[in-house]
């Protein structure tokens, strides 16, 4: 699910083939992930159980997580390249990795030192903040 959100990025057209089980998961994650990158710019399209991610200019988005920890996860790392990304419910990584943002914030070499900031006041949220519970 990683490749295909940061699949925008390629040079050429990048298609992903039998996604079947990627649609009987928390959410239906095919469809999910071709309306949030739709949402963020990217031009996608499907056929049957695959997915074509066209090179694409993308933006910052509200994206939905559809309560599902890895559509949380891999827009996260999207929102490393692409400014002004932002997660509905990204408390839903508790599922499998509850310290995800934490990681994602800590300081090298246990994290990346990013800064993730509250979606409404800009406000950058740190230590227990960034647990999901």
């Amino acid at each position: 699910m990683t490749a295909i959100v940061l699949a925008p990025f390629s040079a050429e057209p990048v298609e992903f083939t039998d996604l079947h089980r990627l649609r009987v998961q928390e959410c239906e994650r095919v469809e999910a992930l071709q309306t949030e990158l739709t949402r963020c710019g990217a031009r996608v399209t499907e056929k049957g159980d695959s997915l074509t991610v066209y090179p694409s200019k993308l933006h910052g988005a509200e994206v939905e997580t559809y309560n599902d920890h890895r559509m949380a996860m891999c827009f996260a790392i999207l929102g490393l390249k692409v400014p002004g990304i932002r997660l509905k419910d990204s408390s839903c990584v508790k599922k499998t990795f509850p310290n995800f943002f934490q990681k994602l914030a800590a300081q090298p070499p246990d994290g990346l030192g990013i800064s993730i900031l509250e979606a409404k006041t800009g406000a950058r949220l740190v230590g227990d903040q960034l647990f999901a519970e």
